[in-house]
């Protein structure tokens, strides 16, 4: 696919979604261009599946405008270039896999081979089988492949590799690269949050019906993260404490490590002593780990609030 830098893919103009006296969203506002791999995280029942829903027309937004390749979500023209691999399984009795792949490439005007989607989703020892008698991690894939069918510009993953084992995670992720070097637009959800490390080129963090974060992960890892230094020096604890007195420095079997939101600053103070240390180490928070810092500072502040009120 041919990127067109003017289009958009996705547009929420001030969006809020109601459930009965519950607002799930609140007014939030999106753009998605082509060629993006956009990772959507939020603790549970933040939201992310229901920004899902609206854009694939599965719900109406309580208020706002939502807007999918440059119109209202569901529009018969989007079936050819939307996929979407939702959170529950596609498992259907009595079915083999290749009926099923077969039946849903029949849908489309230019489907992806019946083998490149074989090989696509790890699927070739299994074809045979009716899909409700695969592993749960094999049904996972089998929905990968129905949601690949018909080779989508537009691509929503709802948590896909739930249920995968570590080598069906690895194939998977592998093959989302390959889709980024073809410049396909997609939109993920995932709970394994690592796995979005090195995949995703924009992050939105879901908090409480309003995007908290929206940017890159080195953006993230600068705005929020603490940096883990770790040296080797036959220098006592208390001979490093003189240059970092107000760092929480560990030690053990002479290795050290500390955090610190400005690693500059502390290997600045350790100048002095610097031919004294060896095998020096600077590692940025994951993603994991500033996410958990994140949703612990909501919950804090969130709790002073209520009980200054």
């Amino acid at each position: 696919m041919i990127k067109n830098e003017t289009q958009t893919m996705i547009e929420l103009k001030n969006v809020s979604k109601r459930f009965g006296n519950h607002q799930v969203l609140k007014d939030i506002n999106l753009t998605v261009k082509p060629g993006e791999i956009v990772g959507l995280i939020g603790e549970n029942g933040a939201g992310k599946s229901t920004i899902i829903n609206l854009l694939l027309g599965l719900l109406q937004a309580s208020s706002g405008e939502v807007s999918v390749l440059g119109e209202a979500p569901a529009q018969e023209s989007h079936k050819q270039k939307l996929g979407a691999m939702l959170q529950e399984n596609v498992s259907m009795e009595s079915i083999k896999v290749r009926e099923l792949l077969t039946l849903v490439r029949s849908y489309y005007a230019k489907p992806l081979l019946y083998q490149e989607l074989l090989e696509l989703a790890d699927l070739t020892s299994v074809q045979a089988m009716t899909s409700d008698k695969l592993s749960g991690g094999q049904k996972r894939r089998l929905t990968f492949a129905l949601a690949m069918a018909g080779d989508p510009d537009l691509l929503f993953l709802d948590e896909p590799t739930v249920g995968m084992d570590v080598n069906s995670r690895q194939h998977f992720w592998s093959k989302i690269e390959q889709m980024r070097a073809q410049g396909k637009t997609i939109v993920v959800t995932n709970h394994y949050l690592d796995e979005l490390e090195g995949i995703v080129s924009r992050l939105l963090i879901l908090q409480h019906g309003v995007f908290s974060f929206d940017g890159t992960l080195a953006e993230l890892q600068q705005q929020y993260a603490k940096r883990t230094i770790t040296f080797e020096s036959n220098l006592p604890l208390v001979k490093i404490y003189e240059y970092l007195p107000d760092v929480n420095l560990k030690e053990k079997d002479l290795q050290f490590s500390l955090k610190t939101s400005d690693s500059d600053q502390a290997l600045r103070q350790l100048a002095p002593i610097l031919t004294q240390l060896s095998n020096i180490t600077i590692q940025p928070d994951s993603l994991n780990a500033i996410f958990g810092n994140l949703t612990k500072q909501t919950v804090s502040h969130t709790q002073g609030d209520v009980q200054d009120d």
